[in-house]
């Protein structure tokens, strides 16, 4: 059973996690999901609208779930299983560390019009197996090795598809390193800013060299 660890990602990772859909122009992601949603739907009108079904519908969310949707819940969960093949690593198992209900915890500190943003590119990314490489099923449904080639083929594609599967593997990547269960088989004792005491600065800009030569 997972059990929970350590304290959640802060609102800092969950917009680092975030920011590949930032970067997107909204009227091109807009676009995309809008084509994208239009080919499902002549899928659909085709007599192909099973494809869109999956077992996984109808399992239940895990505990502790507050802000992800069934169908998030659910991706999140097979992302994490594709991107961190940990059986026979030293690594700390999954069974250790609540990567799911971490990043349910990040979404739920993104302003309301990017966590909007992020849920359409997550259902783009799920129903979108169905035609892209012409899986025939959700990305949710996928065998391992089919869901690996997914998404090493969208870390390849267009620019949508390269900031979504970014932005999954971000979010699962950091939910997992961020949690101090995963630190002591890789000899990680901590950030040096806790050990040390350091206050936060956000993304503070680097030094103006200019200044720095002018006052030598």
């Amino acid at each position: 059973m997972t059990r929970t660890t350590g304290t959640p990602p802060s609102s800092g990772a969950a917009r680092h996690a975030a920011a590949p859909v930032t970067s997107l122009s909204r009227r091109r992601f807009l676009r995309t999901t809008l084509i994208a949603g239009a080919g499902m739907a002549a899928l659909a009108g085709a007599g192909f609208a099973w494809l869109r079904r999956s077992p996984v519908d109808e399992l239940p969310v895990g505990e502790g779930i507050r802000h992800l949707s069934a169908s998030e819940y659910h991706l999140f969960r097979r992302a994490t299983e594709v991107l961190l093949p940990l059986a026979g690593t030293p690594l700390t198992p999954l069974s250790q560390v609540p990567v799911v209900r971490h990043i349910d915890h990040m979404l739920g500190l993104l302003p309301p019009h990017l966590r909007k943003q992020v849920a359409m590119g997550l259902t783009l990314f799920d129903n979108a197996a169905v035609v892209s490489g012409w899986h025939g099923r959700r990305f949710v449904d996928l065998e391992t090795a089919d869901a690996v080639r997914y998404f090493d083929d969208w870390s390849h594609g267009n620019t949508v598809q390269k900031a979504l599967s970014t932005l999954i593997k971000r979010f699962v990547y950091v939910a997992y390193w961020r949690d101090p269960a995963t630190w002591a088989p890789v000899e990680f004792d901590g950030p040096v800013s806790e050990k040390w005491g350091l206050a936060y600065l956000g993304n503070a800009p680097l030094p103006d060299e200019t200044v720095m030569e002018a006052g030598r």
